[in-house]
């Protein structure tokens, strides 16, 4: 079933890729904002097979309410039995590709997560992008460009998506037992992100996280002290994930406070905090926290032990904060 179907209907962006000419039936929809991402082509497929010469998507024809519960058996939606797209996902396509369309005139097919195809899998993939049988269309979702071939990339409509507002955000959430301020924090931190904002909203550790966070940040001066730091990060996997990904927003607002971007800043709520933050640390050792971030984060998916990573980034940021003083005294 499609979700958040009002905040994509009425978004900016999907009124203006329907709007458009179709001048190829393949489509790379990028994003990082993987709930979203799903969604939006969902809604696009809903698009393609509305019935409606207007005004498409209609949302009140018998196939914009069949696609609406994803039961229409034109489209079909890979991985059918996994989270990655596997070679046999690709071969039931190539099987099926060129039967005719059972309930329509069209045939949609759907790839979420193809980030997660490998290079055997996309390769198989080629000849049926680069010639799609009439009234076909494959969409392709993706969270990390860098791990599609150029090949695929280059035979596909590439679109990537915007980040949503924090107006739309905030308006299109479901009804929550969270405080008015707690939804605005969590909001200001997903960075335009529905995906983050769902699990942060779901998930009553991550505003514990968010404190602990700012509590660190101010108050962690020497190593003496890393024991009672980490602590209150390497309890789970989850709580150093959200940890990071905190941090990220935090020091990328700083790093716009530093530019003279204070327009900008995500988390205008804590503007003070942020303000004291980033008197602590110039715009270069942003760039380099920042930065290790990112290296974590690739090392998480590598499985690396998460607890020792918690370890070696509050010393990194020590270090950091170190020779950021020294710079300057």
């Amino acid at each position: 079933m499609i979700e958040y179907q009002n905040l994509i209907l009425n978004n900016n962006q999907f009124k203006t890729i329907c709007n458009q000419k179709l001048n190829c039936n393949s489509f790379l929809f990028e994003s990082v904002d993987e709930l979203y991402l799903q969604n939006f082509s969902y809604c696009f497929a809903q698009y393609l097979f509305c019935n409606n010469q207007t005004n498409k998507p209609c949302n009140n024809c018998l196939s914009c309410k069949k696609v609406s519960k994803l039961a229409i058996a034109d489209l079909v939606v890979y991985p059918k039995n996994n989270k990655t797209v596997l070679v046999d996902d690709i071969k039931n396509l190539i099987e099926n590709v060129n039967l005719t369309p059972i309930e329509s005139e069209i045939k949609v097919y759907i790839f979420n997560n193809f980030s997660s195809a490998n290079q055997q899998s996309q390769n198989k993939l080629l000849k049926i992008l680069e010639e799609p049988p009439k009234n076909t269309y494959i969409i392709l979702n993706v969270t990390n460009i860098n791990k599609v071939l150029p090949t695929i990339i280059s035979r596909c409509k590439k679109i990537t998506l915007k980040k949503l507002s924090n107006e739309e955000l905030l308006n299109n959430l479901p009804q929550t037992s969270l405080s008015t301020q707690s939804l605005q924090t969590i909001i200001n931190l997903a960075d335009g992100n529905l995906t983050r904002v769902v699990n942060y909203s779901l998930n009553p550790e991550f505003l514990q996280t968010y404190k602990d966070t700012l509590f660190t940040l101010s108050n962690l001066k020497d190593s003496k002290q890393l024991l009672m730091y980490s602590i209150k990060f390497n309890k789970s996997k989850k709580t150093f994930e959200y940890f990071l990904e905190i941090l990220e927003t935090i020091f990328h607002d700083c790093l716009l406070i530093r530019l003279n971007k204070q327009n900008l800043v995500n988390n205008s709520q804590s503007l003070t905090e942020l303000k004291t933050y980033s008197e602590m640390l110039d715009a270069d050792s942003l760039y380099k926290l920042i930065k290790k971030i990112y290296e974590i984060k690739k090392q998480l998916e590598f499985n690396c032990n998460f607890v020792l990573l918690v370890d070696n980034f509050l010393l990194y940021y020590l270090e950091v904060k170190f020779l950021c003083n020294k710079k300057y005294q």
